[in-house]
């Protein structure tokens, strides 16, 4: 899967504008896409030992019972996936975009990531489909060592990006990965930082301007990283928010911990998270 757009779907509100999202980034980045649906592998059914209640036949006759149910369980949810993988398929044929690649994994959450290998970048619905906030949303951001494009429940073509500054090597690591990257090309770049320093804000926007990148900096003061950046984005029509996600130490006073939560749960923009 090395160098591919992965569409994660799961039938939650968030699908059709993960496909709609994955399919503008493929596009961008002239690279396939490929569309995901995972199946999780719950445990084996359990009966307690009640042998001295109910007799060892009938105790058999559960667990084989409980073990054929969830087989049923697990045959009905495999072909909805497919269904679902057919479905968003399609809309993407309507859309104009070439044919991608339908897989439909089984099994641990870490295990499917390992499997991937060297992707070019991952998308996710925010709303997952028993969770506000996408079911295990956070835990791929932690494990996924390559982007991840947070999505919201509507599409909309990103013309403004506003990119998370806060002066840490990182950050700044991150920043240089924007001047090359194609999937920004032709985006007007707002660079935002919060409780820093004008010159470091200042040296951050000449390097996207040298690139050729349009770019307005602001330097905002606030209490809270998360509210001003959500502020400034709705304010100013920012499509598309550009930010570290659980990095090293230097980007503790940044994005960590609930910093990262916040943003993921208050922004209404999709958000590009980078590793």
């Amino acid at each position: 899967m090395n160098n591919t757009v992965i569409a994660c779907v799961d039938g939650s509100p968030s699908t059709r504008p993960v496909c709609e999202y994955s399919a503008w980034a493929a596009g961008k980045l002239d690279v396939p896409l490929a569309l995901m649906h995972v199946l999780e592998k719950n445990d084996p059914p359990a009966v307690s030992d009640l042998t001295g209640t109910i007799g060892i036949d009938s105790r058999e006759q559960l667990t084989e019972e409980l073990v054929r149910l969830e087989g049923e369980r697990s045959r009905l949810l495999m072909a909805q996936g497919k269904a679902l993988l057919t479905d968003c398929a399609a809309l993407l044929k309507q859309a104009g975009q070439p044919e991608a690649r339908l897989m439909q994994k089984h099994g641990a959450l870490d295990e499917i990531l390992a499997e991937l290998g060297d992707i070019r970048l991952m998308v996710l619905g925010r709303r997952g489909s028993r969770n506000p906030v996408g079911s295990h949303l956070e835990s791929v951001i932690r494990l996924q060592k390559r982007p991840v494009l947070v999505v919201p429940e509507t599409f909309s073509t990103p013309s403004r990006v506003m990119f998370a500054y806060d002066g840490s090597e990182a950050s700044r690591e991150n920043l240089m990965r924007l001047t090359v990257s194609p999937l920004l090309s032709g985006l007007t770049c707002h660079l935002v930082m919060v409780n820093g320093e004008a010159s470091t804000l200042q040296d951050a926007q000449a390097i996207l301007q040298d690139a050729g990148i349009v770019t307005a900096a602001q330097l905002l003061k606030d209490k809270s990283v998360t509210g001003a950046l959500c502020r400034y984005a709705d304010e100013n029509g920012i499509d598309l928010t550009v930010m570290g996600a659980y990095g090293h130490s230097q980007l503790r006073r940044f994005f960590i911990g609930s910093h990262t939560t916040e943003m993921l749960s208050e922004s209404r923009q999709a958000l590009l998270m980078l590793r």
